[in-house]
C-alpha cells in the first residue's frame, strides 16, 4: 500500500468510514487498483486539491473530505462492478460473433506460445544441458532464438496486444516534459 494510501486509511479508520478505509487496505496497487484510485481521487476531489497534496491537508480538512466520500463510497464501488461487468460482455460478445476462433485467439494463444517459449529459454533447456553435463556427455541443447530475437518477438506481440496505446501515452507525457 502506498504511503498515501496509507495515511487516508487511517484517516478513514479514525473518523469511523469503514468502506473507505477497507477499499484503501485492499485495493490500492492490488488486482483491483482502478476502484482504490477512484477512491482517492474522489477524497481529492472533495478535498478540492490534487492526491498528492492530500497528505499536506489540515486534519480537519482530510476528516470532512474522507467522511463525504464515505457516503458516495457504495456508488463508487457500483459503478466499478458494472465496468467490469461490461467489459466481460465486451469480451464474451467478441467471443461469440465471431465465427473464426482466430478473431480472438491470437490474444491468448500468443500468451501462452511466447509463455511456453522464455519457460523453454529460461527453464527447460539449461536444466537439460545441466542433466546432460552431469551424465558425462559432451552434448549441448543450443536455443535457436537468442534472447534479443526472443525479447523483440513478446515486444512485437505485446505493442499488437495492447494497441500501441501506452507507447503512445508514454510519447505524449515525453514531449509534454520537454
Amino acid at each position: 500500500m502506498s504511503a498515501l494510501a496509507a495515511i487516508l486509511a487511517g484517516v478513514a479508520a479514525r473518523v469511523g468510514a469503514p468502506i473507505v478505509k477497507e477499499l484503501l487496505e485492499r485495493h490500492v496497487g492490488g488486482t483491483g487498483a482502478a476502484i482504490g484510485g477512484a477512491v482517492i481521487d474522489a477524497i481529492a476531489g472533495k478535498a478540492g486539491v490534487a492526491p498528492e497534496a492530500l497528505p499536506t491537508l489540515p486534519p480537519d480538512q482530510l476528516d470532512a473530505a474522507v467522511c463525504a466520500v464515505e457516503g458516495e463510497t457504495p456508488e463508487l464501488v457500483a459503478a466499478w462492478a458494472r465496468q467490469q461487468e461490461l467489459a466481460h460482455e465486451l469480451m464474451r460478445a467478441e467471443m461469440e460473433k465471431s465465427e473464426s476462433f482466430w478473431t480472438w485467439g491470437w490474444r491468448p494463444g500468443g500468451m501462452w506460445l511466447i509463455g511456453f517459449f522464455w519457460l523453454l529459454y529460461v527453464f527447460v533447456y539449461p536444466l537439460l544441458n545441466l542433466f546432460l553435463r552431469l551424465f558425462g556427455t559432451s552434448a549441448v541443447l543450443v536455443t535457436i532464438v537468442d534472447v534479443a530475437t526472443l525479447l523483440a518477438i513478446s515486444g512485437g506481440f505485446l505493442s499488437l496486444y495492447m494497441g500501441g496505446n501506452t507507447v503512445l501515452r508514454g510519447i505524449e507525457k515525453w514531449k509534454g516534459t520537454q
